[in-house]
């Protein structure tokens, strides 16, 4: 499977199996699957994503985190998510998403290398580390320098100015993937700055009251009728 796309497709982030199972019948295409919505996602169970796998036909992406937090990692840090992804490459994932930073809030170009290596082919996706790295352009550069294949950013919800004039930076060397905030009433915004994809958690006020977060089934449904007109 290619792992650049040439349609529109929505990607919505799932912290538990039974999110999963939801967007399984709601066919969404894309999913990346998290644990610990409140701390931003961190790596889900080995256990969790045979389940989602099991129950779940569409693409399917696996946070590498070991914690929330700070961005920042340590040598132990890199290796444990080494080890992380070691025990989750032969569970039929399609992609991996994960970063981390330098104290000086630059990409950790070499140790993201080093797991994009691990991942053996899987296409790799640099998460919203990429918001914290103060040069825009040159975080490009260095996640392209990586290996990554695509760049989670929230910075669209700050400026879709900033956000359009990466996509001219990137010239389809890497994907761009918007998030943040994204819901179906200002997905279109989005679209008229160039975004072909979107991430959403679909979450309404309601969800943050439940033990596990899950996607607003209405919301949901509004963004893929977006997404297929």
């Amino acid at each position: 499977m290619a792992f650049f796309i040439q349609r529109v497709v929505v990607e919505i982030a799932c912290f538990h199996p039974d999110a999963a199972k939801m967007c399984a019948q709601w066919n969404v295409p894309r999913m990346e699957l998290c644990a610990n919505a409140m701390e931003g996602g961190t790596t889900p169970t080995v256990k969790d994503i045979v389940a989602v796998r099991n129950l779940y036909k569409g693409i399917l992406g696996v946070m590498i985190r070991p914690y929330g937090g700070s961005f920042v990692l340590s040598d132990e840090d890199w290796r444990e998510m080494h080890k992380e992804m070691n025990d989750r490459l032969n569970l039929g994932i399609d992609f991996f998403v994960f970063g981390g930073l330098t104290p000086d809030q630059r990409l950790a170009i070499e140790p993201c290398r080093s797991l994009v290596q691990r991942a053996h082919g899987v296409p790799c996706v640099l998460h919203r580390a990429f918001d914290e790295i103060e040069e825009m352009n040159q975080g490009l550069e260095d996640a392209i320098a990586a290996g990554f294949q695509r760049i989670l950013t929230g910075r669209g919800a700050r400026s879709l100015e900033e956000l359009s004039a990466l996509y001219k930076t990137a010239k389809q060397r890497i994907e761009i993937l918007p998030g943040g905030g994204i819901r179906a009433h200002n997905a279109p915004s989005y679209l008229s700055a160039g975004a072909t994809q979107l991430h959403s958690a679909a979450l309404s006020a309601l969800s943050y009251t439940h033990d596990v977060p899950l996607p607003d089934e209405e919301e949901v449904r509004k963004l893929l009728a977006l997404f297929s007109a």
